[in-house]
C-alpha cells in the first residue's frame, strides 16, 4: 500500500470484503466500491445470487459462499477472500435477517437465527478479518439500525441484535485503535427485499405508505444512500472511529 494506511492509496488499490452482498445494502455497497475501482470480495449464502452480482461487476468482484452465523464458514470465507485479494483494507458487515413475533410466541430458533446472523455474524467476521486489517491499517463498517436505540413491539430479537452491534462496534473501536477504525451506520427503514417481505400481503401498498409515514422525511432510504454513508465511514472519514452514524430520515429525532 502507499503511505501508512490503506486510505493513502487510490480507490482502485482498496481490497474490500462485504457480507450480505447478494441484496439490499450489502449489494449496493459492493456495487459502489466496485464502481469506484476497488477489488471486492462478496460474501453471501446464496450462490446463484452471488454469481448474478459478480457477473454484473466483472473481474473486480469475487464470490465466496459464506454463512456468517457459522464460525467455520466465516473462517474459510474470510481467509479465501484475503488470499484472492492479497489482503483486506475494508470490511463491511451488512448481512442481516429479520422477523416479527410477540415475546410469548418468539421461540428459541427464531431468536437464535436473528442474533446469530445479525450480532454473532458481525463478531465472527470481525474476529477473522482483524489480522488482515491490522496489516493494512484498515477499517470496519458495521450495519445496525435505528432500532438499536428504539423499542418496537414484536421485534425484541432484532432490536437486541442491532443494539449489540452498536456496543460491539464501540468496544472494538477502542480495542483496535489506532491500527483499525471501526464504525457503525444505523439506517432507518430502507427499501430492500427484506423490508418488502415484511409488508402486509393483503395490502402491501398501504403497508408501505404506513412505514413511510413513520419517517419525518416521509420516504424510505435507498440502499445506495446507505452505501454512500458506508463509503464515507470506510474511506473518507479517516478521523472517525467508534462513530454511530444515524441515517434514518429523522426517526431518531422525532
Amino acid at each position: 500500500m502507499i503511505g501508512e494506511t490503506a486510505f493513502d492509496a487510490e480507490p482502485e488499490q482498496l481490497r474490500v470484503l462485504v457480507t450480505g452482498a447478494t441484496s439490499g445494502v450489502g449489494e449496493a455497497t459492493a456495487r459502489l466500491f466496485a464502481r469506484r475501482g476497488a477489488k471486492v470480495a462478496l460474501l453471501g449464502r446464496r450462490e446463484e445470487q452471488l454469481r448474478r452480482v459478480v457477473d454484473d461487476l466483472g473481474r473486480s468482484a469475487h464470490p465466496f459462499r459464506t454463512d456468517v452465523s457459522d464460525p467455520g464458514s466465516v473462517a474459510a470465507g474470510v481467509s479465501a477472500a484475503a488470499t484472492v485479494l492479497g489482503g483486506l483494507d475494508v470490511v463491511v458487515n451488512a448481512a442481516g435477517v429479520a422477523g416479527s413475533a410477540p415475546l410469548e410466541l418468539l421461540d428459541d430458533a427464531a431468536w437464535r437465527e436473528v442474533l446469530d446472523t445479525n450480532l454473532s455474524g458481525t463478531f465472527h467476521v470481525c474476529r477473522q478479518a482483524v489480522p488482515h486489517l491490522r496489516a493494512a491499517g484498515g477499517a470496519i463498517v458495521n450495519v445496525a439500525s435505528d432500532l438499536a436505540d428504539m423499542g418496537v413491539a414484536g421485534l425484541a430479537h432484532y432490536c437486541a441484535a442491532k443494539a449489540g452491534v452498536v456496543g460491539l462496534t464501540r468496544a472494538l473501536a477502542v480495542e483496535l485503535a489506532p491500527a483499525v477504525r471501526v464504525n457503525v451506520v444505523c439506517p432507518g427503514p430502507i427499501d430492500t427485499p427484506m423490508l418488502r417481505a415484511g409488508l402486509d400481503p393483503a395490502n402491501p401498498v398501504a403497508s408501505l405508505r404506513e412505514k413511510e409515514a413513520t419517517v419525518p422525511l416521509n420516504r424510505l432510504a435507498s440502499p445506495e444512500e446507505v452505501a454512500r454513508a458506508i463509503w464515507f465511514l470506510a474511506v473518507d472519514g479517516t478521523f472517525a472511529t467508534g462513530t454511530s452514524m444515524a441515517l434514518d430520515g429523522g426517526t431518531s429525532a422525532a
